[in-house]
């Protein structure tokens, strides 16, 4: 099953678009969407035809910043009643916390995770953003609504604006950086790993003033009783816990298995119980990272060497001849013309 999106992630774009001069329910219908996609904000919306119809836009109107563009219309209504919650946190930390536990309500296609510290700055916290879409399919424009959506959100909270140290792309923008700052109004660096936003770590858990704390309370007491976290198997979990310690030293089975409150041998014995290993996820990772770096980004081969924990650029060469039958560089030569625009 393909991964969705609600459509309220959308909302703004017919706006943008007719702003620039097309008519959205034309690109909608070519998308594979349908002229009526973006009527119900709830409707769950296949992730691929989603990124279809933004980079499509995005060329046709000749508009490389759409995706940001759109997320100027964005507010916490379009998370519905988890932007409730997160309007009202107290902390940084605790908004982060409440969309890391919900952020499925808004599609399984969504992914969030907390990096402490930011890989790229020691004195910040990466709040990183990301798309489930398979290999190959181009979503820079949906991947930058992600980003300039989470950064619009906070900037609609003004105690928390200032805690907003700089936001990470893991590709060049070139000529429209002016752009991506203006949106922004922090440092933008590029050809970065991620698309994160990046916390000053001092502010993590400083109280914010206009929260409502006992309102905030209601509204998780509400989610955690309608929206259950969905159940997962053990598999699952590994991968969850894992895949953010790729390329670090914390990457290895006893590490997880503390994280996961097991011995290493239960561990060990209950994914085998799953026909799987902890050697199998970790190349399962990699294999996934490495296939959506390669065609998807412009981060360096010793960049990406890094990024899946290789001790060197020879290993994630012999990596890639098992995984896709050719080396690293004859994989990013043989992407799409487009592929080097989008993020993973």
């Amino acid at each position: 099953m393909s991964n969705v999106i609600r459509a309220a992630a959308l909302r703004g774009y017919d706006k943008v678009m007719s702003d620039l001069g097309f008519e959205a329910t034309t690109l909608l219908v070519q998308s594979g969407l349908g002229a009526d996609a973006l009527v119900d904000e709830d409707a769950l919306l296949p992730i691929i035809a989603v990124c279809r119809l933004l980079e499509m836009s995005s060329d046709i109107a000749g508009c490389p910043d759409l995706g940001l563009r759109i997320a100027r219309h964005q507010d916490f209504g379009v998370l519905g009643v988890l932007g409730l919650a997160l309007q009202n946190a107290s902390t940084p930390k605790q908004a982060s916390s409440i969309v890391a536990r919900f952020m499925f309500i808004q599609g399984s296609a969504l992914r969030f995770r907390v990096e402490t510290p930011s890989p790229i700055d020691p004195e910040a916290i990466a709040i990183v953003l990301d798309l489930d879409v398979p290999v190959g399919v181009p979503h820079r424009q949906a991947t930058e609504l992600l980003l300039g959506m989470g950064f619009q959100l906070g900037r609609l909270r003004s105690a928390h604006r200032t805690h907003i140290k700089s936001v990470s792309l893991p590709h060049s923008v070139g000529p429209n950086l002016a752009k991506h700052r203006s949106f922004f109004g922090v440092p933008v660096h590029e050809n970065q790993p991620m698309a994160a936003m990046h916390i000053w770590a001092s502010d993590w858990n400083r109280p914010v003033p206009d929260g409502n704390p006992r309102l905030h309370r209601l509204v998780e007491d509400y989610l955690t009783k309608t929206f259950p976290t969905p159940t997962t198997n053990l598999t699952e979990k590994v991968e969850m816990v894992l895949r953010p310690l790729i390329g670090t030293p914390q990457a290895n089975r006893e590490d997880v298995a503390r994280m996961l409150v097991l011995h290493p041998r239960t561990l060990h014995r209950r994914l085998r119980e799953e026909n799987t290993s902890f050697q199998q996820i970790k190349d399962d990772i990699r294999r996934d990272m490495a296939a959506r770096y390669l065609t998807n980004t412009d981060v360096t081969l010793d960049q990406l060497t890094t990024l899946l924990g290789f001790p060197e650029q020879s290993a994630l060469s012999r990596a890639c001849r098992k995984w896709f039958s050719m080396p690293p560089g004859a994989m990013r030569r043989n992407r799409s013309p487009a592929a080097g625009n989008t993020i993973s």
